[in-house]
């Protein structure tokens, strides 16, 4: 007789999931009860991005901690046989371990909502266009729930809610309140609440996504303001912290470093200005990018050609310190090396901006003029070749690009995804993808085309307002790097010319090669310095560390300018 062959079922769970499973099946009834008293816990979870049960999180939570314990145990055990008493601190992380993975469904919240907030104008937009040439809300979610790369967080949203409608069979209305409820978000929530209450009464819910959007981006110019005002705070205390501390620690260990033998105030300033400032930088950093509105495109060519010139940069600063000899000062062949480390992403990044302000400055023009085409009765196909002899600034080449296309006879549908491919502004691949969809859905009616330009008019006046709010602090940092060097130059003069007579001084202080090396180290500090700085000018001014790479140029460029022409009022050396 022959036995039938066991069917054996593989699940393709990732790594994590079977930990999980692991977990669960260790800690099965102690995770059924915590979870049992902490219904709050699913609520948590559902308005994350995490995909997992409560009961895994909790047995996850229990066996990562007792893990951590175990380690950490005998590490602090060990520690101390060895008389290593800071090993001790390794028995406060099973505490921290726990309150890191029970609070997880929180930090993904704020990730989730952070994300969908910088989606919201855009996506109302998108919806309210949608919309105006009468397409259902059921067929605008799946249109976003396809544009991805547009839309990742909509997208994504947009998915969820049609998961409740096709396998689960809620009516849209209810999938709709669902999504509502365990959104992360409080004004996409209050999005939703409000056009599934206006679909409910019959009302006219084009007005409703109208007004909302009036709201929206009323709301964003707030927020725009209330950021500027945080990050001029911010700029404020990043001066003190850098140029006036960094002055401050100069002065008084620069003061020990002459009158006495020891090198621990130069070493301690070296630290702060190589250690300490980087550092600051990066803090600084991550706090305005948390508060700055982002778009969710983002072009990396320009950070993989500074790694690029990173690489370059390396080499170049050994060959110039082996083949030089001597002949040029240490400052210098770090300002030359750090100048060609941002030098191509610098230009990259400049031609990247300007491309892009070009194009979304131009781009309301350019749909206004299709609404009027429209209004003379045109096909929207017919309204871009209309177009294509006109000027539009760097949006022209797209246009007569379109416009050959088109003659070709290719459908509009691929000639808008071309267009959407080539262009590296989001807003743009937004307005190009808001087109192909009202065409390709709704025919383009005139409506839609009007809705479109005026909601890109709000776009580009809005970005035009935070670019403007921003560019002052550009100059506070400017302000703060070559504060470093004037104030150094004045603190070097005053302190050595009148050591290099002094008796109190050290012999090997008093040289003429040690003040000379001693300014040199500074001065390598200074254009380390500003070259810092710069990033974060970039980062504080246009909202883009990419963008501060120019700063950086610019900056060590002035430093360098500036330490020869002070030189020539304030000579340093005998």
């Amino acid at each position: 007789m022959i036995r039938p062959k066991s069917v054996s079922l593989k699940s393709d769970l990732s790594l994590s999931d079977r930990f999980v499973a692991l977990s669960y099946r260790i800690f099965q009834d102690y995770a059924d009860k915590i979870a049992a008293k902490t219904p709050q816990l699913k609520e948590e979870i559902l308005k994350s991005d995490l995909h997992i049960a409560p009961q895994g999180l909790v047995s996850l939570a229990i066996f990562l901690t007792m893990l951590t314990a175990i380690i950490g145990a005998i590490g602090a055990l060990i520690g101390c046989i060895f008389g290593l008493l800071p090993a001790a601190f390794l028995l406060i992380a099973p505490p921290i371990v726990f309150l890191t993975i029970w609070n997880a469904p929180k930090f993904s919240q704020s990730s989730r909502a952070a994300r969908f907030e910088n989606e919201l104008p855009f996506l109302v937009g998108f919806v309210a266009a949608m919309a105006g040439g009468g397409v259902s809300p059921i067929t605008t979610l799946r249109r976003v729930a396809e544009l991805g790369s547009i839309f990742p967080a909509s997208s994504k949203e947009a998915k969820r809610i049609l998961v409740d409608i096709d396998v689960f069979g809620l009516d849209p209305i209810s999938a709709l309140e669902k999504a509502a409820k365990y959104n992360p978000n409080k004004t996409f929530a209050e999005f939703l609440n409000g056009y599934v209450t206006t679909l409910k009464m019959g009302g006219d819910h084009v007005n409703y996504l109208n007004l909302k959007l009036g709201e929206i981006y009323e709301e964003r110019g707030n927020k725009i303001k209330r950021t500027s005002e945080t990050i001029g705070m911010l700029a404020e205390s990043y001066i003190i912290l850098t140029a006036v501390l960094g002055i401050s620690l100069f002065a008084v260990y620069q003061t020990q470093s002459m009158l006495s033998n020891l090198s621990n105030g130069l070493e301690s300033l070296l630290l702060f200005s190589f250690v300490g400032i980087p550092l600051l930088s990066f803090i600084y950093i991550c706090f305005i990018d948390q508060m700055q509105c982002k778009q969710p495109f983002l072009d990396r060519r320009t950070y993989k050609l500074f790694l690029f010139s990173v690489m370059i940069g390396v080499p170049l600063y050994f060959i110039l310190t082996f083949c030089t000899a001597g002949a040029l000062s240490r400052f210098l062949i770090v300002a030359i090396t750090l100048a060609a480390c941002v030098t191509p992403p610098a230009v990259s990044s400049y031609l990247e901006a300007k491309n892009r302000y070009a194009l979304e400055k131009m781009l309301p023009i350019f749909l206004k003029d299709i609404a009027e085409g429209r209004k003379m009765g045109l096909s929207p196909e017919k309204c871009i070749e209309s177009l294509a002899s006109r000027s539009y600034g760097n949006l022209t080449k797209h246009i007569r690009k379109m416009s050959n296309q088109l003659s070709w006879g290719l459908p509009i549908s691929k000639v808008l995804s071309t267009f959407n491919y080539e262009v590296k502004s989001w807003l743009t691949k937004v307005i190009g993808s808001i087109i192909m969809e009202v065409i390709l859905v709704g025919g383009g009616t005139l409506r839609s085309f009007v809705e479109m330009s005026r909601f890109t008019y709000r776009v580009d006046e809005l970005e035009r307002s935070r670019r403007s709010s921003l560019k002052p602090y550009i100059f506070i940092a400017y302000f703060a790097a070559i504060l470093t060097v004037f104030s150094l130059f004045l603190t070097i003069f005053f302190i050595t010319q009148p050591l290099k007579t002094s008796t109190l001084a050290s012999p090997l202080m008093t040289t003429q090669t040690a003040v000379k090396s001693t300014i040199d180290l500074l001065l390598t500090a200074a254009v380390f310095q500003s070259w810092v700085i710069g990033l974060v000018a970039g980062k504080m001014g246009e909202g883009s560390v990419a963008r501060g790479f120019i700063h950086s140029l610019i900056l060590v460029i002035l430093t360098v300018a500036s330490g020869y022409f002070l030189n020539v009022f304030i000579p340093l050396s005998a």
